[in-house]
């Protein structure tokens, strides 16, 4: 608790995410589960608006957090947008029409919520902070369709809106004020970070894997770039065969994977684990030799701050925000994008222990200087701050 605070609330914040708590996709329900968490122990009042995971709309009071987990106004949407749409249809009108508590600011997180942030922005006359944690268009590697182009317009939308922008790395800075002509006075650059205790070092747990294993986690998409990996490790895999790789996480590209598996003649030497909780997603981390991030597209990539909470190496591509959060000389870095250069890292790393693990000691000592939610937290307070207080006097 921090102890120079009164205990009167700073601000109440209606908060739009599809990610929160036990529903939590990829780094964005980690980030904004952990930043509310931490913003309620610095007397913020969070009203969170997310999703349901089951059939009705429920609400609950956990630890000083008003949750409100809702469904789409209609079932079963002709298409993913569609489904977008009604999800932010649902939380504008619940907002609206249903919500009995005031608020004094809207937090969105990404274009997923925004439609429905700018809405209720226009119709209350609140002011609209948005975290952009990553871009459509960026993140399909340049790809372009019409899917791509509509979700472009609300993610412009979005940052026309917006009050102020918040971003999770100094690449994504860079790429809105370079591609989406965002001013520097309008973004603010907050690292992401972590709750140290939700990763307990000490405890009984044992290995679920018998084997020395290099570990790799996230969606199953192409972006994560997962099939390099698999291919780094069938140009190495002789040369170590106590090691085994685990590919934890779920998604469209599992299939494809598996598949790879089999060509490159890889059977029982790799294992999909599925989706991971809490408790498990530790223990894997916990007990692997070396974390592999192979993405293609990673705007900041959480995944690592979790390895390095345990002394892990890290591996990964010179992409994104990753090349931020892991130099210098806090992760190994491999500057061109192919498996190629990836398994001649591995093979060197894994000849040389020693060197890997210097680097993970550097990596650990950043988790407690630089990504700890009970400092970041303190930012995320300033800039709600900043913009209540220029909103209100706007109003004068």
């Amino acid at each position: 608790m921090n102890k120079q605070l009164n205990d009167v609330p700073l601000f109440t914040v209606l908060l739009l995410s599809t990610e929160y708590g036990e529903n939590m996709i990829g780094g964005l329900g980690r980030h904004v589960t952990d930043l509310v968490e931490a913003g309620t122990n610095f007397h913020l009042i969070y009203i969170v608006v997310t999703l349901s995971t089951t059939d009705q709309e429920t609400y609950s009071f956990e630890n000083g957090i008003h949750i409100y987990r809702l469904l789409p106004w209609q079932k079963n949407p002709s298409n993913f947008l569609e489904y977008i749409k009604n999800i932010n249809f649902r939380f504008s009108q619940f907002v609206l029409q249903e919500l009995q508590y005031s608020f004094d600011l809207i937090h969105v997180h990404d274009w997923l919520t925004g439609i429905a942030g700018c809405a209720l922005s226009n119709h209350t006359v609140m002011p609209l902070i948005t975290t952009i944690h990553s871009t459509e268009k960026e993140r399909k590697l340049g790809d372009f369709n019409l899917l791509i182009e509509e979700i472009t317009s609300y993610e412009n939308e979005l940052i026309n809106k917006s009050d102020q922008i918040i971003v999770c790395s100094e690449y994504m800075k860079k790429l809105l004020k370079s591609k989406y002509d965002v001013s520097s006075e309008k973004i603010e650059m907050i690292s992401n970070g972590l709750i140290p205790e939700k990763y307990p070092l000490t405890d009984n747990s044992t290995p679920l894997l018998s084997t020395p294993y290099l570990l790799a986690m996230g969606r199953l998409v192409t972006e994560k770039g997962f099939q390099l990996l698999l291919e780094a490790f069938s140009l190495i895999y002789k040369e170590f065969p106590e090691f085994n790789v685990v590919i934890a996480g779920a998604g469209p590209a599992e299939m494809s994977l598996k598949q790879q598996v089999s060509v490159l003649e890889l059977e029982g030497r790799v294992f999909f684990p599925g989706y991971l909780h809490e408790r498990e997603r530790n223990v894997y981390l916990k007990f692997c030799d070396m974390l592999i991030i192979p993405s293609l597209y990673e705007p900041f990539g959480i995944v690592a701050l979790e390895a390095m909470i345990y002394s892990k190496p890290i591996v990964s591509f010179d992409v994104g925000g990753l090349a931020d959060v892991l130099a210098p000389n806090r992760g190994i870095i491999v500057k061109s994008t192919n498996a190629e250069k990836l398994a001649e890292q591995l093979r060197y790393y894994l000849n040389n222990p020693d060197k890997a693990n210097e680097i993970a000691v550097k990596g650990h000592q950043t988790i407690t200087s630089q990504y700890q939610w009970n400092t970041l937290i303190l930012e995320i307070i300033n800039v709600y701050k900043k913009t209540v207080s220029s909103y209100r006097n706007s109003e004068k």
